[in-house]
């Protein structure tokens, strides 16, 4: 039977872990600018949390072996390239950008990659814990992830808020998402840990890729409309 001091561990460490973060000079935590300042912070929360559940944390790094490690080095490959093919030849969006600067993700900047990972790296310590927790705890996986799509609903609703409206509601509709596959693939396989991790971060990938394909088709469109416009008006004219 699981000791409920764990309950109460788990729940200060994502409390601390936030409002520590938030404790820092907004102009010192942004993702971009200061992303190492970020990493490290995150790397220095994650091997905390590590240590306090190392009896659930240190059993699954037990089981890691090259094939899991090949997939997620393979994945961070891919989400470079995404990046670099994209502020290739995708056009930046740069008036959308300047409005909303605070949201990271949307930038593709290179530097986003490393600190996000550690962010997310955070995140996925906390998310693969509690459900080792629950389910030791004899809980079934259809209640733990009910339970899981409650603490993500309430745990992303400040995110409407900060993220100003469409892009908050977009990461808090994902995070319910996301409650109904993480505790399945941990509990059903084998490196399921390191499929959640990868599935989180695809998210934020795509949803920054994508929203650079939609804006830059809006703009091609936008183009296209005024030069139609001018050859009316030039069409009238003569």
């Amino acid at each position: 039977m699981v000791s409920y001091y764990y309950y109460i561990i788990w729940i200060l460490s994502w409390f601390i872990g936030w409002g520590a973060l938030y404790h820092i000079p907004e102009n010192k935590r942004n993702y971009t600018r200061n992303f190492i300042t970020i990493s490290i912070y995150f790397s220095i929360v994650s091997f905390i949390v590590i240590y306090l559940f190392k009896d659930i944390i240190y059993p699954l790094a037990g089981r890691i072996s090259y094939i899991p490690l090949f997939i997620l080095a393979f994945f961070f490959l891919i989400n470079f390239l995404t990046y670099f093919f994209s502020n290739k030849f995708l056009k930046k969006p740069i008036h959308i950008l300047e409005k909303y600067s605070d949201i990271s993700y949307l930038d593709l900047d290179y530097r986003y990659l490393v600190s996000k990972s550690f962010e997310i790296f955070f995140q996925q310590i906390l998310i693969v814990a509690l459900v080792f927790l629950l389910n030791e705890q004899g809980i079934n996986l259809y209640w733990i992830t009910l339970i899981f799509a409650i603490l993500f609903g309430f745990g992303h609703l400040p995110m409407i808020r900060l993220q100003k409206g469409f892009f908050g509601f977009l990461v808090f509709v994902a995070s319910i998402a996301a409650s109904f596959f993480f505790p399945f693939l941990i509990l059903t396989f084998e490196w399921g840990f390191i499929y959640t991790y990868i599935l989180h971060w695809l998210f934020y990938i795509n949803s920054g890729v994508l929203f650079w394909i939609v804006q830059s088709r809006y703009f091609e469109d936008s183009i296209d409309k005024i030069k139609s416009e001018e050859k009316k008006i030039l069409l009238k004219e003569d």
